[in-house]
């Protein structure tokens, strides 16, 4: 059977260098215990049985999209996510990408059209807003990682039906109906090594090259250029991006004024680390229902992060869709209890702006959690202003104003 996988491994070379050079960098792995195949970012496993179920253009496939997996990230990016539900999700992010390359996947191959372009954390925030907060995709547990070594570990299958008539010309579309069959298409599992930011990083430089010998050869379609852009784009945490943003308000500085105590006792006369008082901060949660709960979740956790950081005069939490749906103020030391959002209509940037200027409010930054899309005001205001996008950032519309940081959850 390696035998067999090597010839079409070679043959995948010849026509989809992009792939086929990739696929060069993982070993292969015999392994029985496995229900069809797996990656992991040095390794490809497989188990032979399953593998002499598939004719050749099902087996170059396999490879295709095992190896996209691993020039997405996929396996270091899934951290402390469910492990059937975050293969449910790379699964939909890549196979309309193996469909584009002219390339036939096994039978049971997870599709649906409403998930082409988006990143797999995008489809993550979907599936588990569809399945609920705590269920796990069929199969798993809530929020338990599946171990690394041997088990099948593949997620079950997702609400749409998995479509396996698809030509490479064709877009796969949502579909209703509940699957018969398992997804077919391999598991995809978390590098373990000690050295995974080398590793990360090699394939980075990797899936470069690649790309350019398939430029070179005229294989490389609209979508994986895409998908090379943001595999390689530099990640950035969003969560330091928002902490640095209020704390840069803290003007902090070093004061002659009141000495360092640590010192005193020795005798030395020394300044101390001095933060003049931190006006109003404003942090506004879309409540249009485009931003999903995790997201909420993991953004009110930052916001009353930041609050106790910085400690400003007063913390003003607007909710806003159309109109601001729901303000919260909570005086300095005041213990946060932020209410549910509320609101669920369109989106309009303007009524937070709008309703700040009416209360005289000046605060000393603003933070906007939003998906991006809604009207923007006319005239840019004179505080600092952050836009938390949850729209990948070369999806996104330009922000007038201000600073913007992708939101990746």
């Amino acid at each position: 059977m390696l035998e067999r996988i090597v010839k079409q491994r070679t043959a995948l070379v010849l026509s989809q260098p992009f792939f086929g050079v990739l696929s060069l960098r993982l070993k292969l792995l015999e392994d029985p215990t496995c229900e069809t195949a797996w990656v992991d970012g040095d390794s490809l496993g497989y188990n032979p049985d399953f593998i002499a179920t598939l004719d050749d253009l099902e087996l170059r496939g396999l490879l295709a999209h095992e190896v996209l997996h691993v020039a997405n990230g996929h396996c270091w990016r899934k951290g402390a996510r469910d492990h059937d539900r975050w293969n449910d999700a790379c699964d939909y992010a890549i196979n309309p990408l193996v469909l584009s390359a002219s390339l036939k996947l096994p039978s049971g191959g997870l599709l649906d059209g409403r998930f082409l372009g988006k990143s797999a954390e995008a489809i993550y925030a979907t599936l588990r807003q569809e399945r609920g907060q705590g269920a796990p995709s069929q199969g798993g547990s809530p929020g338990a990682d599946q171990s690394a070594a041997g088990g099948s570990g593949e997620g079950g299958p997702p609400p749409a039906q998995p479509t396996t008539s698809l030509s490479a010309s064709e877009s796969p579309t949502p579909a209703t109906s509940t699957p018969t069959q398992p997804n077919r298409c391999g598991e995809v599992r978390q590098y373990r090594g000690s050295d995974k930011p080398t590793k990360e990083s090699d394939w980075k430089i990797a899936v470069n090259l690649a790309a350019k010998a398939a430029r070179m050869r005229g294989t490389m379609t609209g979508g994986m250029e895409q998908m090379v852009e943001a595999a390689t784009r530099p990640s950035v945490d969003w969560r330091a991006v928002l902490r640095r943003f209020a704390c840069e308000t803290a003007q902090a500085d070093y004061s002659w004024s009141m000495p360092n105590r640590r010192y005193l006792s020795l005798g030395l006369y020394l300044p101390s680390l001095h933060s003049t008082a931190v006006g109003d901060a404003v942090y506004v949660r879309d409540s249009s229902g485009s931003v999903f709960d995790e997201t909420q979740r993991q953004f009110a956790a930052e916001i009353i992060d930041a609050h106790h950081q910085i400690n400003p005069a007063r913390l003003i939490v607007i909710d806003c869709d159309t109109r601001v749906t729901q303000v919260q103020i909570f005086e300095r030391g005041e213990a946060i209890d932020l209410a549910p959002l509320k609101g669920g209509g369109g989106t309009s940037f303007k009524a937070p702006f709008e309703w700040l200027e009416r209360e005289g409010v000046q605060p000393a930054f603003l933070v906007y959690l939003t998906d991006m899309e809604g009207s923007f005001p006319s005239v840019a205001p004179t505080y600092p202003t952050l836009w938390a996008s949850v729209t990948p950032s070369h999806r996104m519309r330009p922000a007038p104003f201000g600073e913007v940081v992708e939101v990746v959850v």
